[in-house]
């Protein structure tokens, strides 16, 4: 025979895994009441994935409140292509119960509840709390009787004075006067950014939803709505021309003042980061090493994620004082203040534990411009 040749040349193959990938930011979860569904076409503690509305109408009369939330989010402007329906269960104790069990199947961003449930003060802070645990977005959609509570200056126990005092981030509430889907037809325009796009990432403020009717609104209710943190949908007039329909104050009630926005892409950034700092660490054929190049590795990771959220306009640039020596400094949009020489410094106890030295990062938001001001000198 001949000789063969990988006994001169010894090929060993190693095989980058895949790793993680990113989250899904467009996901969106019903939770539907068991009466609505069409007899025995799901059963309860199970999730069906649906891409448009007429799937849902197999098992959703079009009657039903389920439906109607399906709707909401599958049709319009901007156009979702899936949604998730949770069956839930009328025997879980709380509805905390009900978001446990369905988060231990499976992921989704955006929470629904249908009016019934929306309805309940209780309910909607269980929800709230629950979402704000779980970095998951809750539209909290109010309209009726609880929207008209919202719009009185004079009343401080309806639904989003009780959040704006709780303080929650992932949570916002949307009051309308007669659609109980509203706030879902704003969460679509957020649900629609793609993160690895330039200048794509955007502001709930100003945009359009067909569908939804613009309201006018009395001056008092707007200021009522401003205090409390409740997004509307209305109609911005001047000497007599309109703008019919544009969303304004979309703002979360976190108690750090974060728009829907600021809260929605600093978890995608977070997940973004994650990502691709584990990906980095953990698909290494051999090793990363426990040294300055190692550290180099994660940092440059860390940059390319920084340089990738300037891109899609999350962040910006400014000047800033800086806390560690008081001087004003001018950024891109981010810092790392870690160098790959600070792994040197590991304390016996982090290096056993095969850590990398912290990495520091300072964001900075680019944030929106929503009002403007103008100082006229007359000559």
């Amino acid at each position: 025979m001949s000789y063969p040749a990988d006994r001169i040349i010894q090929v060993n193959a190693r095989i980058s895994p895949a790793g993680l990938g990113f989250a899904n930011f467009a996901s969106a979860t019903i939770f539907a009441d068991a009466s609505e569904v069409t007899a025995q076409s799901m059963t309860v503690d199970t999730r069906k994935t649906y891409l448009d509305i007429q799937e849902v109408a197999v098992d959703f009369p079009d009657t039903t409140e389920t439906y109607k939330a399906a709707a909401a989010w599958l049709g319009g402007t901007p156009k979702m292509r899936q949604l998730t329906i949770w069956m839930t269960d009328s025997a879980d104790a709380t509805i905390t119960e009900t978001l446990n069990k369905a988060r231990d199947a499976f992921w989704w961003y955006w929470t629904v509840f249908t009016a019934p449930v929306l309805a309940v003060p209780a309910s909607v802070e269980l929800i709230a709390d629950w979402c704000e645990q779980n970095a998951s977005m809750f539209i909290n959609n109010q309209t009726g009787a609880s929207a008209t509570a919202i719009r009185d200056q004079n009343d401080t126990t309806d639904i989003a004075s009780e959040l704006t005092t709780l303080g929650y981030r992932h949570v916002y509430t949307a009051a309308h006067a007669s659609n109980a889907h509203a706030g879902t037809y704003l969460a679509k325009h957020f649900a629609a950014v793609n993160y690895s796009g330039d200048r794509s990432t955007i502001t709930g403020e100003f945009k359009k939803s067909p569908g939804v009717a613009a309201e006018d609104l009395k001056g008092s209710e707007i200021v009522a709505m401003e205090a409390k943190n409740a997004a509307f949908y209305s109609i911005v007039e001047l000497q007599g021309s309109q703008d019919v329909g544009r969303w304004l104050n979309t703002i979360t009630h976190s108690s750090y003042g974060e728009y829907i926005d600021d809260v929605v892409n600093l978890d995608a950034f977070i997940n973004t980061l994650t990502v691709r700092l584990y990906n980095a660490l953990a698909n290494v054929t051999t090793k990363l090493e426990q040294t300055p190049r190692g550290q180099a590795v994660l940092l440059a990771t860390a940059r390319q994620v920084g340089e990738q959220y300037i891109a899609n306009s999350y962040l910006g640039p400014r000047n800033y004082v800086d806390p560690d020596d008081g001087e004003e400094k001018y950024t891109i949009g981010f810092e790392i203040l870690t160098k790959p020489e600070d792994i040197l410094d590991l304390s016996p106890e982090d290096r056993n534990s095969r850590l990398a030295a912290p990495i520091r990062m300072r964001l900075f938001r680019a944030g929106a411009i929503h009002k403007a001001i103008v100082d006229l000198d007359i000559y």
